[in-house]
């Protein structure tokens, strides 16, 4: 995953903006003082569309009927071309729901371990070779992410390596035995065919107080999606207790999730910035968390648009 197009994470009081980039701060804020610092991590991913888009349109026009691939349904995705004939029928065993099958293509969901559950994933394979992960248009493109490995009560994430997505497009390729090169998976937005850039950023917090990110937009961006994912987890013991968390964009609540009860506790959400985050304009985006018990509050955030 490169980052294209310069996206900045600065640790500093100062938000810069730079030429044909997102620019962006982060801080910590415990009672009345500011420190840079915390878990954050920032990626840029080009948006490059399939090239069976344009093989379906070729053959609509000859009346051919298209391809199977359900580009009306599908958002952000990860694709591949594995140049390989895929046995479909070993897919199956990745699939909780198997949703079509016709007679040379599949599309199944399967589930992709993340903090709090599962994500489900719907995937599409067929035996021309291409295997392509998506989550569909009325879902938020911040189910992308990956929180992975990180350690629940302190996830500090200095490297953001995979997606959601990608994962499924490992695990479709090992039920069918066919190996999938990193360097050839893409990504793209069915829902939003012209946008050719999304990034994700992330911001955590394991302790009581609020963690801030400062974002801001080119101006003259095209801004098709902000989306996010926010979770809470706590440990309580055999004991109990309660803890929350909330995600706020220029001092507007966004999320608010609260947890309590005993041992290990979970509570997530996953939405739409719905016009909280807009070009030319610098925006607060703050997550708290309401304790110091064992546990932490997080948000991953993805912005989906077209550079100017």
């Amino acid at each position: 995953m490169g980052n294209k197009y310069g996206l900045k994470v600065l640790a500093i009081s100062i938000a810069l903006v730079i030429a044909s980039s997102v620019a962006m701060y982060s801080l910590e804020r415990e009672g009345s003082g500011l420190s840079g610092g915390g878990g954050k991590d920032v990626v840029s991913i080009s948006l490059v569309p399939p090239p069976f888009i344009q093989i379906a349109g070729a053959a609509e026009a000859a009346g051919g009927g298209g391809g199977a691939f359900p580009e009306d349904e599908a958002g952000i995705s990860a694709y591949v071309n594995t140049s390989q004939t895929i046995d479909l029928d070993k897919l199956k065993t990745i699939f909780t729901e198997v949703e079509e099958v016709g007679d040379n293509y599949i599309i199944g969901i399967t589930p992709i371990s993340d903090f709090g559950g599962d994500i489900d994933v719907h995937v599409y394979a067929d035996t021309d070779g291409w295997i392509v992960a998506y989550f569909t248009k009325d879902e938020p493109a911040a189910k992308i992410m990956q929180w992975g490995t990180a350690d629940v009560d302190n996830p500090v994430i200095t490297t953001i390596t995979t997606t959601t997505l990608r994962d499924a497009l490992y695990k479709a390729g090992d039920a069918a035995g066919i190996g999938i090169p990193s360097a050839a998976i893409k990504y793209y937005d069915f829902e939003y065919p012209n946008a050719n850039g999304m990034t994700l950023f992330v911001r955590t917090r394991a302790t009581a107080g609020t963690n801030i990110t400062q974002v801001e937009i080119p101006a003259d961006y095209i801004l098709y999606e902000a989306s996010y994912y926010h979770y809470v987890t706590g440990d309580f013991s055999w004991s109990g207790g309660s803890t929350n968390s909330k995600l706020k964009v220029d001092g507007t609540t966004i999320s608010d999730l609260s947890i309590s009860g005993n041992y290990r506790k979970w509570s997530r959400a996953f939405g739409s910035y719905k016009g909280a985050i807009t070009t030319g304009t610098l925006h607060k985006i703050e997550i708290s968390y309401g304790s110091d018990y064992h546990g932490s509050a997080g948000v991953a955030t993805v912005l989906i648009y077209r550079t100017g």
